[in-house]
This record gives C-alpha cells, sequence and structure tokens, in this order.
C-alpha cells in the first residue's frame, strides 16, 4: 500500500494560483485521491476548488501512518504567519487586524500563532520537528524571492525544513540563488501551471465553448484579460493602468475584460476592478470593457485561453496565458518583485514579461 498524499499549502484561501496548483498537483497522482491539507479548514469548491483539511487535524489523523507531504508551490517560503493569518480572515475581520496589529509586531505574532494555531514563522512550511516521524517532505517550485531579508528565526525553520525534505525544487533562478548562499541546494522547475494547457486543455476549451464564455465571445469577440491587484488601487494608479491596458488592447483590436484572481484579503478587491473599469471608461470611451463575473478557478482559466493578451499582477495570470500562447505581461513595483523573478527565468530576454509600475505612461488628467 502506497503512503498517503497530503497536498499542503495556501489553498486554502480563494486565490487564483493557489486553487489551480492544488488541481496541477492532483494531476500528477495518477488516480490515487490525495489529502488536501491547509491552515485552516476551508471548502473551496463553490470557487472550483477543494474541500481542504486543517493541517493540525490531518496531523491528528494520519501522523502515526506512512505519508508524503507534499508542498504544492506557490511563494510559501517566505509568507509569515501574519500575512498567512490575515489573508485567511473575512474581509471585515482582516481589516479590524490590520487595524489593531498593523504596527505592533509583538501582537501581530502573538494573534497569528492563535488563528493558525502553531507558533511557526513560516506557516505554510513543514519540517521537523512538526514534521511526523512517519512522512516524508517534498517541495515542488516552491517561490521565495524574499528569503534573504527573511529574519534569522524564520530563516532557521525555512533551513530546517529544506535540509529534512526528500527533494526540493524552486521556481524561479532569484529563490534558487538566496537558498544557495544559506548551503541549500534546490532544483530549478516551472510552476507547474506552466502546463495547464496539456493537463486540463480539454476541460477549458469546453468552458471556453459555452456558458458564460460563450456570452462573452458573442459580446467582444476578442479582449485584453486585466487584472489589477488591490495594493494598486489609488486614482493615479488606475488611471496609468486605464491607459497601459488603452494602448494594449486598440493594438490588438480588442476589448478589455477586467477580472478578480483572488477574493482572500490582501489580494484583489472588486471594489478596486469597479473603479479600475470606471478609470478606462473616462479616460478611453471607445474601448469596451466589462467586469468578468465570475471567479472559478476553471472560468478564469477559459477567460485567459480566450484572450487576446492579458496585462495583469497576478503570476499565474500570467502563467497561464502564456501556457496557451496568449501575449502576456505582468505588472510589478520593480525587478525584484516575484513575478518579474518567475518571468525573468523562464521567458527568455530579461523584462520582456513584466513592465513596472514606473514605466507605465503618465496620466496628467488622473
Amino acid at each position: 500500500m502506497q503512503p498517503r498524499t497530503i497536498l499542503f499549502g495556501a489553498v486554502d484561501r480563494h486565490n487564483f494560483g493557489d486553487l489551480l496548483l492544488a488541481h496541477c498537483a492532483a494531476a500528477g497522482l495518477a488516480g490515487r485521491e490525495p489529502v488536501f491539507a491547509g491552515l485552516a479548514a476551508r471548502d473551496l469548491r463553490p470557487w472550483g476548488g477543494h474541500r481542504v483539511q486543517a493541517l493540525a487535524d490531518v496531523i491528528a489523523m494520519h501522523g502515526d501512518e506512512p505519508a508524503e507531504l507534499v508542498h504544492v508551490g506557490g511563494e510559501i517560503l517566505t509568507t509569515t504567519a501574519w500575512e498567512a493569518a490575515v489573508m485567511l480572515q473575512a474581509p471585515d475581520e482582516a481589516r479590524r487586524a490590520i487595524s489593531r496589529f498593523g504596527r505592533d509586531p509583538a501582537g501581530q505574532r502573538a494573534w497569528a500563532s492563535q488563528c493558525l494555531g502553531t507558533p511557526r514563522a513560516l506557516p505554510y512550511v513543514l519540517g521537523p520537528p512538526e514534521l511526523p516521524p512517519a512522512w516524508t517532505s517534498r517541495f515542488v517550485a516552491a517561490g521565495g524571492v524574499a528569503a534573504d531579508r527573511l529574519p534569522a528565526e524564520a530563516m532557521g525553520e525555512l533551513e530546517t525544513a529544506l535540509r529534512a525534505a526528500d527533494a526540493v525544487s524552486v521556481r524561479d533562478r532569484g529563490t534558487q540563488a538566496a537558498l544557495a548562499r544559506r548551503g541549500v541546494r534546490a532544483e530549478l522547475q516551472p510552476d507547474p501551471a506552466a502546463w495547464t494547457r496539456g493537463l486540463f486543455g480539454g476541460r477549458i476549451a469546453e468552458r471556453l465553448a459555452g456558458g458564460l464564455l460563450a456570452g462573452q465571445r458573442r459580446r467582444q469577440p476578442r479582449w485584453l484579460a486585466l487584472q489589477l491587484a488591490a495594493a494598486w488601487g489609488d486614482d493615479a494608479a488606475l488611471a496609468r493602468v486605464a491607459r497601459a491596458a488603452a494602448v494594449e488592447a486598440r493594438a490588438r483590436r480588442a476589448g478589455i475584460v477586467l477580472f478578480c484572481a483572488g477574493l482572500a484579503p490582501w489580494h484583489d478587491d472588486p471594489e478596486v476592478l469597479q473603479r479600475l473599469s470606471s478609470q478606462i471608461a473616462r479616460l478611453v470611451p471607445g474601448i469596451p470593457a466589462e467586469i468578468f463575473p465570475s471567479a472559478d478557478v476553471f472560468d478564469l482559466c477559459a477567460l485567459l485561453a480566450g484572450a487576446s493578451s492579458y496585462l495583469g499582477t497576478s503570476l499565474h495570470g500570467w502563467i497561464v496565458a502564456a501556457s496557451f500562447g496568449v501575449p502576456a505581461r505582468c505588472l510589478v513595483e520593480g525587478g525584484t518583485a516575484k513575478a518579474a523573478a518567475y518571468a525573468d527565468t523562464w521567458s527568455g530576454a530579461p523584462g520582456s514579461g513584466w513592465i513596472a509600475f514606473g514605466d507605465l505612461p503618465q496620466c496628467d488628467d488622473a
């Protein structure tokens, strides 16, 4: 009997990439049924995700049995307890926590530990002594471009977990180099979502041919898929993104379809998306723009697969678009951002897969 497979990661909250990574990991198990584990028990099936169990409960149930824990990827190597705890809250609860503890590091740690039920500084990284002795672990195409900036406690946790793992791969050269400086060897491997077309092409084609996407194709046969994180939500930034999107859409003779890649706190915000849509209508009224109504992971894959191009802050938006041969650029704060690091690793010429905020067109009328 094969050991139980536990797929562990940030699959416990709504984010396009994390939901898709869980599907990618499960697709490689040759029909074996895995356990999906996160930091909290959640049911993400309404958005095309999985029913997820809390890791603590999985350890309590199966800790004495042989099992393989697979860290399924994403930027998990540097996600702090504070960040993880906030992103697992409902929006109002997240705002209250940020208001109360935003400038109180000690309070952040205590609150996060209570919320998550673990004192780990990097809660999506599991190694000794919390990894059950009967379990093995491996890391698959994990990200951690900020690893060099981790505090000593967090770096100690990370090194311990990585050295105890049977295999470690990372998804970008920046993370690989940061770990190498600590004496940790990691293989370089593309993010599993790079194989979205090969793994789920038929399923995505069905979505593209029917339902929401059929109506979309009737209204706008060609579209730029546009996404933006809530952190870019000030009026000046929205105006510059609107201008950049308009330039791209005109070049492609396309309309614009805006979408939310993540509903969890510190991801996207429907209100910001609505304001961006309003900016597009104000600045470039001749270009049709609408907001895509679904946040289902495979609806979003279909939207990207059928697009003329993609522009957005979501790295997995870029990865999925590229897997279907759709021209794509990520919006980043600068060249050290995770999306820039990934695109520069896999897209050929450095800088060809992303554009920095400072390089977006200025808008005097913003």
